[in-house]
């Protein structure tokens, strides 16, 4: 596990999906198609450092140019999407290439995120001591070893091809991250959808493998060198459902997010472990696939209810709240703009209720 990394109670944070909406007109004119990207990305990135400022995500779109999936496999040949999360092997293709410039963040499908690495230090400057650090996504190598199977590719060419190219992609996101902001804590988190179910026995990966896969990033990423004092870093896996957490945890991973009602159900004594051992976990409480309403309090209840039975099975409850992040249970591209400020704008409210239950909390004990 990542060394130590000193967070406020309940931070809030967020997946990194958003909606790419802009006023900007767009016609078959080059230059305003362009300029119209521009705007696309800057307005999402705004909406990301402007409801989020202290830990603001990179944003990416669920589906399209800008989703993780497009930037996993972003300058690779013989291989493309054809639907939302589906890739398919190009006709007359002997296979994929280009796994070998997996380091390279040139591609269009990076421009969200460069427009976000070029805010960060300018937001760093304004902020000042307030501003903790950032969060920024990729697709994880069991996913996409898995959608590279569907598309028809060997399962060994499959996961070591996932691997090499995660890894590569991974590390030089790091160092994009730090380039731009060269001090503060910075959380680099997988996202797997493809790991949701994965305890069923037809999960098409044994969990060995599943474990390799993520050791593999995981360890590359703690071989950058870094200043331990200044530059904090969070290797962590997002996983929108129910999942094997006990490989997840064994990877090294320093923090996990899950949904916070369904997510992590019957793994509280692994809970307990993680967290003892310096882990932190961001709490899925903001619903994506029902309606929100415009208050937290059934939300807070739902947490305090998930959090009181984990207490209940052997859970520290202080270190439940001290170690949390709060965040929506997955991604926010399918949202409009106002659906997605009020979601973000409930974690944030949540968040607050946690950073002052855990303040009482340590202050009750003489902490």
């Amino acid at each position: 596990m990542s060394e130590q990394v000193d967070l406020p109670f309940g931070l809030a944070t967020s997946v990194g999906a958003l909606p790419f909406e802009t006023n900007a007109d767009v016609n078959d004119d080059s230059e305003t198609e362009t300029q119209s990207t521009q705007d696309l990305c800057a307005a999402a990135v705004e909406l990301a450092i402007t409801a989020q400022p202290t830990f603001p995500t990179a944003p990416t779109s669920a589906a399209g140019e800008w989703s993780l999936l497009s930037q996993a496999i972003a300058g690779l040949e013989g291989i493309e999407i054809v639907a939302p999360g589906v890739l398919t092997q190009s006709q007359g293709s002997d296979g994929i290439t280009g796994c070998d410039l997996a380091s390279q963040l040139d591609a269009p499908a990076f421009r969200p995120l460069s427009a976000f690495l070029n805010q960060l230090g300018p937001q760093s400057e304004r902020l000042g001591d307030r501003f903790v650090g950032a969060r920024v996504g990729i697709l994880g190598p069991v996913t996409l070893a898995l959608a590279f199977r569907a598309s028809g590719m060997d399962a060994e060419l499959a996961v070591s091809s996932a691997s090499r190219i995660v890894v590569a992609r991974s590390r030089a996101i790091l160092d994009a991250c730090r380039v731009a902001m060269p001090s503060g804590a910075l959380a680099v988190v997988m996202s797997e959808p493809g790991l949701v179910g994965a305890m069923h026995p037809t999960f098409p990966l044994p969990p060995t493998q599943v474990l390799s896969l993520l050791r593999s990033v995981v360890t590359a990423l703690d071989q950058v060198p870094r200043e331990p004092l200044t530059q904090g870093l969070l290797i962590g896996v997002h996983v929108p459902g129910r999942t094997d957490w006990n490989t997840i945890a064994s990877s090294g991973v320093s923090l996990i997010s899950a949904p916070a009602e369904s997510g992590l159900d019957g793994w509280s004594e692994r809970i307990a472990e993680f967290l003892e051992a310096g882990g932190r976990i961001a709490w899925g409480v903001v619903p994506v696939n029902q309606p929100l309403g415009s208050r937290e309090d059934l939300l807070w209840r739902r947490l305090s209810a998930v959090w009181c039975q984990l207490s209940g099975e052997g859970v520290d409850p202080l270190l439940l709240r001290s170690r949390s992040l709060i965040s929506p249970e997955d991604g926010l591209g399918h949202f409009g703009v106002p659906q997605a400020t009020l979601a973000l704008s409930l974690v944030d409210n949540l968040s607050d209720r946690v950073r002052r239950q855990a303040i009482g909390a340590r202050l009750s004990l003489g902490a």
